[in-house]
């Protein structure tokens, strides 16, 4: 099937129109919108295959949308099958951590460049990523094991010795991660996250119900590494730097390129290498997360062999390079080089609207006066007004009630965009017993 977009006219009727086959979109309006405008931009329809198709998407661009359980691979097949008999299929790709090893599938059936199925299954399990990075750098990665019962996680904490950090196999979004810093805590630790981590809370975990981590506590700074790989080269598009909330590690902020060192940046990169070596990634987007400790080195947390979400890869990579991330992402589905960024890049930053207490989405106040902030691009708001609101560990998402993304010649403007931005906004939340 051809890679390329056509640049002759042609009868709809005579030659079936060239589209990306997109399994799934991305949670919010604004990302959605990304992905959609770069197929766009680059020449090709979208065929949607969705459990739960957003509303009023755009007939010039999604030319088909079929609504399946993504996760039943013979409703996926068949929804293939009607999109191939209709359309020129170009490329197949997600936005989102579940359909990863669905859209490898898919690709390889139709002969189209994506992770390969044994890399996007090393990607969707947090055990066999560290198998995999250890296989060739062990010494990237902290001491580890994989956990189903409370005896093989006692016997696995005495063996690794505390701080230790629990999470699903499985899993995005921080969801169920717990520091556990002595014994008292592991085992409340343990029975909450496996109560947490089943289908029936989050279809995320399916087939891996109870399926836990336990690894060793990494000190230092948090970042993520945004990129592709394709034929078989690493193309690094940056480092974003982040802030977490503790104890549960809830991302509440991002600040895009990097502040880090030139030394801890090489660090970084030589990560980076080592992990796509590890898992035998290629022709896929990644998002890489990592810790840099106190000594300069970095060490992997995890890594998706997609885009990041958290509008890193929508937003703040190409509002500061210039190059929109989502239109390589294409270009790498349909077997195209990613495009590279030239010149300096401006900062970009992402702050989280976090919910200040457990109760009922009462208000949301100053949203105008917010975005007359210079350096503001776009306020997101996230929860409707009289939706219940839960604090981690009851609930990982819920909490989260918007995002301000913000612009500028430099970190310490957007920072300062951001906390004038945030300072203007007021959340209401209200006792749920009195809603």
């Amino acid at each position: 099937m051809s890679s390329e977009p056509s640049s002759e006219p042609s009868s709809e009727s005579a030659v079936p129109q060239q589209v990306l086959v997109y399994v799934n979109l991305r949670r919010t309006p604004l990302e959605q919108r990304s992905a959609l405008y770069a197929a766009h931009r680059l020449g090709y329809g979208v065929a949607l295959i969705a459990d739960a198709p957003p509303a009023g998407l755009p007939t010039e661009i999604v030319r088909t949308v079929h609504q399946v359980d993504t996760y039943d691979d013979a409703a996926v097949d068949a929804a293939v099958s009607a999109i191939t008999a209709e359309f020129d299929v170009v490329g197949v790709v997600t936005w989102s951590d579940a359909a990863v090893e669905t859209v490898s599938r898919i690709a390889q059936g139709l002969g189209l460049p994506a992770a390969s199925t044994e890399a996007a299954r090393i990607s969707r399990d947090k055990f066999l990523m560290r198998q995999a990075l250890t296989s060739v750098r062990p010494d990237l990665s902290p001491r580890f094991a994989r956990v189903t019962t409370w005896e093989e996680t006692a016997k696995a904490a005495a063996e690794l010795g505390f701080p230790l950090v629990l999470k699903p196999a499985t899993g995005n979004g921080s969801k169920g991660i717990y520091q556990v810093h002595g014994e008292d805590e592991l085992r409340p630790a343990f029975e909450q996250l496996t109560s947490y981590v089943r289908p029936e809370m989050d279809r995320v975990f399916t087939g891996h119900a109870g399926e836990i981590v336990i690894e060793q506590f990494l000190a230092g700074t948090e970042h993520s590494i945004e990129g592709w790989v394709q034929g078989g080269q690493v193309h690094i598009a940056g480092i974003t730097d982040k802030t977490t909330t503790e104890p549960y590690r809830l991302e509440a902020g991002h600040a895009f390129p990097t502040s880090l060192p030139e030394a801890s940046v090489a660090a970084v990169h030589e990560l980076t290498h080592a992990v796509a070596e590890g898992f035998g990634m290629d022709d896929c987007a990644f998002h890489l997360e990592a810790m840099v400790g106190p000594d300069g080195k970095a060490r992997m947390v995890e890594c998706a062999a997609r885009v990041g979400g958290d509008f890193i890869t929508s937003h703040l990579v190409g509002l500061a390079t210039g190059v929109p991330f989502c239109e390589n992402t294409v270009r790498v589905a349909t077997g195209q080089a990613p495009r590279a960024a030239e010149g300096t890049p401006l900062h970009s930053g992402l702050r989280k609207l976090l919910a200040p207490a457990d109760g009922v989405l009462a208000s949301v106040e100053g949203v105008d006066d917010a975005l007359r902030v210079p350096g503001v691009e776009h306020i997101v708001v996230e929860r409707k007004l009289g939706a219940t609101v839960q604090l981690p560990p009851a609930d990982y998402m819920s909490s989260t009630i918007g995002v301000i993304i913000a612009t500028g010649g430099s970190a310490a403007a957007v920072q300062a965009a951001l906390d004038a931005a945030e300072a203007a906004i007021t959340i209401g939340i209200s006792d749920a017993d009195a809603a």
